[in-house]
């Protein structure tokens, strides 16, 4: 025993792993160094690297007790179904557990997605991209669709979404709301927000304040509607676009709604029209110096908006005294008058 834990642990697993191994697979260290390099070795032959093949074991301990044979059915079965070779083997580095499911387990949870509309088609390529949908329990799907909708997506855009970006299975449903109250708060009605996550799903992968940053860039050029209308062009930084609009307006170019595309052009294109590279425009046009300059100006304009304040207080106090002052020069020119 003590001769296979070392064999585990030159593979790259530590004593916990191996302690969380056994508990799920209490086999594991009941079997030989040489019977764990033979499983290794199927792997490899199939398609796998030594270190998918213990990253998975990791995961699934137990595939270290299965046969070749059960594999290859396991593949086979899948096969069957619309997917291919390799592409199944990349879906169980991701996800494993796709070995321990059955095959009519697996069949069930594809119908299970065709009745709640989705065509079978794409139920193969959103597995593809997320195998881990597999995992769910089809009460766990309806409840992911009927948040979804909650948000304030029809029963079609949530199909449209989730078929385009299965990701959004995955994603926690708060978290979702969170970001599309965040983008509304940058000045789009939630229709508008709907609008451009179904266009462009990856929005929900921004950070709030990369956001934040873009929206409130294009809000300054006058471009506020750019996100409604053409969303998959925030995923160009600030960086470039603001360089960008830099360099066309010093050679008399007006950017605006009419042809805000300039903008976005490939590199490859946007190089050869105008013979200046990517690094050359950044370093000219640097957004992050544009940035502090705007900074240390608000920090001088509020300095002198403090100022004035200051001054209106000082001026508010000398007449406030001269008035004191005067009060009391008129008591005591009455009294010397009694006296």
């Amino acid at each position: 025993m003590e001769k296979l834990k070392k064999y585990l642990k030159e593979l790259g697993y530590t004593e916990n792993d191996i302690n969380k191994m056994e508990k799920v697979f209490p086999k594991l260290l009941s079997s030989s160094i040489e019977n764990i390099e033979q499983k290794i070795e199927n792997f490899e032959k199939l398609g796998y690297s030594k270190k998918d093949v213990v990253k998975m074991g990791k995961s699934i301990p137990s595939i270290f007790g299965y046969s070749i044979e059960n594999i290859k059915q396991k593949i086979e079965d899948m096969k069957a179904l619309g997917y291919k070779q390799e592409e199944f083997i990349k879906m169980t580095k991701e996800s494993p557990a796709l070995y321990s499911y059955s095959i009519e387990n697996i069949k069930q949870k594809i119908k299970n997605l065709t009745e709640l509309g989705y065509a079978k088609e794409e139920i193969l390529k959103m597995t593809k991209t997320i195998p881990s949908i597999f995992d769910y329990s089809i009460e766990t799907l309806r409840q992911k669709i009927e948040d979804l909708e909650q948000l304030g997506y029809t029963p079609e855009e949530v199909i449209k979404i989730t078929k385009n970006s299965p990701v959004i299975f995955t994603y926690n449903i708060e978290n979702m709301n969170k970001k599309i109250e965040d983008i509304e708060n940058l000045g789009y009605s939630r229709e508008e927000v709907i609008k451009m996550t179904l266009d462009f799903p990856g929005i929900y992968d921004f950070s709030a304040e990369n956001l934040k940053q873009k929206i409130e860039f294009y809000d300054s050029i006058k471009l506020h509607s750019l996100a409604t209308k053409s969303p998959k062009d925030l995923m160009q930084s600030t960086s470039l676009s603001y360089a960008r609009y830099m360099f066309y307006k010093d050679n008399g170019i007006s950017i605006d709604e009419t042809n805000y595309k300039k903008l976005f052009a490939s590199q490859k294109s946007f190089e050869k029209q105008y013979g200046i590279k990517k690094e050359e425009l950044l370093a000219k046009y640097d957004y992050k110096e544009y940035m502090e300059s705007l900074k240390m100006e608000k920090d001088v304009q509020q300095l002198g908006k403090e100022t004035m304040e200051e001054q209106k207080d000082t001026q508010f106090l000398d007449t406030i005294e001269a008035q004191q002052a005067e009060q009391q020069r008129k008591i005591e020119n009455k009294t010397q008058e009694k006296n």
